[in-house]
């Protein structure tokens, strides 16, 4: 009866050391959820943090279009409204004229360009937050249900 009792006991404590085992594991891998939440939540604000600076740079660079764009139509307004000025000169003011008219719409092409790469990067942004948000809500889900798990073993202990 006694030898009975004591494998019995050892029996038990053997069960409660496993279990103790098990909820150990299961804090650490917790922990380690925890952890790589927290990077994900970080490259998720590093992410937000870029696509501001992106959507800052765009307005700037709609703003530099409207301004080289104001430029241009008030060139042109200037040589229709007066064309002696133009006429009068030696040459040198009209080629100037030319040149940076030129300039501005060389420019232009430019910034579209730019303005094309940063939508694209945009867009690439969005999908990499987006690929973030999702794998964070299936940390988020995995962490409560090695919460719950940890939960029922201590209630086992």
């Amino acid at each position: 009866m006694l030898q009975q009792e004591l494998l019995s006991r050892t029996s038990l404590e053997t069960q409660k050391l496993d279990l103790m085992t098990e909820v150990s594991e299961l804090k650490l891998k917790l922990v380690g959820m925890e952890k790589e939440q927290r990077e994900q939540e970080e490259k998720q604000r590093k992410a937000e943090s870029v696509l501001n600076v992106i959507s800052e740079l765009q307005e700037q660079m709609c703003r530099l279009q409207l301004d080289i764009h104001r430029q241009i139509q008030e060139r042109l307004l200037r040589s229709r409204d007066h064309p002696e000025e133009v006429a009068a000169s030696d040459g040198v003011a009209e080629s100037q004229s030319c040149s940076q008219d030129c300039a501005c719409w060389e420019g232009s092409p430019e910034l579209l360009q730019e303005l094309r790469h940063l939508k694209i990067k945009v867009e690439e942004l969005e999908n990499e937050r987006n690929q973030y948000e999702w794998k964070l809500k299936a940390t988020k889900a995995e962490v409560a249900q090695l919460q719950e798990q940890v939960a029922l073993k201590d209630a086992e202990i």
